[in-house]
């Protein structure tokens, strides 16, 4: 399997996830040109794509969903309350029905994409019917949670069970609250509806590590109430204090909010 985060941030999201004949794209938070340069840029054609799946109807993981699944004639896969606030007000153009693939958060089931399966798990977050995915290609497992302000038992009982996983590591706290951002802002970021602080995905990185996962992608940076050496070195201090040694037993990388990270191949 193969896995890449194209971009990961408060401007836009989109990771790769492939494995023989099926590609898939999680998120498109960019423009659809931007998105096949993003593409074009690890080797892979846009043409190659087989299904897009959406975590949350939120700007920056949908800007370019619509463009790309009617020049390509993709299915869109979200859940039924995603779907229903992407497709209100026309955030996402016309899409013909047989590519609308819905699915209920409160009814776990798999989704067939070919060569790989996928799973979902909800996540908290200020959006509709938002979640995150499992992907499994029949050995391997790889996991997407980003845009939550807690660690569930759900999130932490589907990660788990990964050998490689992006999750949110979206702001320090004295960053977010000495910042410019108003109170009221602070206040939804903070609160268990929001996002996740290095603190706490440096605990569940650490968790993810002692489970099994190889490698682990910090993402959705906030561009001002973070910076990639602050994540980064929070996860790594706390997985040396619990004797998880960086690189050798898992890697660490932070996810770019313009470029495609090193690319996973488990």
């Amino acid at each position: 399997m193969i896995f890449c985060p194209l971009i990961s941030g408060s401007t836009g999201n989109a990771t790769y996830v492939a494995h023989k004949t099926t590609h898939i794209l999680v998120d498109c938070g960019a423009s659809a040109r931007q998105i096949e340069k993003l593409l074009d840029s690890i080797d892979v054609s846009a043409r190659d794509l087989t299904a897009l799946l959406v975590t949350h109807a939120h700007r920056d993981h949908i800007n370019g969903l619509g463009a790309m699944s009617r020049r390509y004639n993709l299915p869109i896969y979200a859940s039924v309350e995603a779907w229903k606030e992407m497709s209100h007000g026309d955030k996402v153009g016309r899409i013909g029905q047989g590519n609308i693939k819905v699915f209920r958060r409160d009814q776990p089931c798999t989704l067939d994409l070919g060569d790989l399966e996928a799973e979902f798990f909800a996540t908290p977050h200020d959006a509709a019917g938002s979640v995150g995915y499992l992907f499994r290609d029949g050995s391997k497992v790889a996991g997407i949670a980003t845009d939550f302000g807690i660690v569930t038992d759900a999130i932490l009982r589907a990660l788990k069970t990964c050998d490689v996983a992006l999750v949110e590591s979206n702001h320090d706290v004295d960053m977010l609250r000495n910042g410019p951002y108003p109170r009221a802002l602070q206040d939804r970021i903070l609160s268990m509806y929001g996002h996740l602080c290095n603190e706490d995905a440096a605990a569940l990185a650490v968790q993810l590590a002692q489970n099994g996962a190889r490698a682990i992608y910090l993402g959705h940076l906030s561009q001002h109430n973070n910076t990639p050496n602050l994540a980064l070195e929070t996860t790594r201090e706390a997985m040396i204090a619990m004797q998880v040694a960086p690189q050798s037993d898992c890697r660490l990388y932070v996810a770019s909010p313009v470029k495609p990270c090193a690319r996973c191949e488990i």
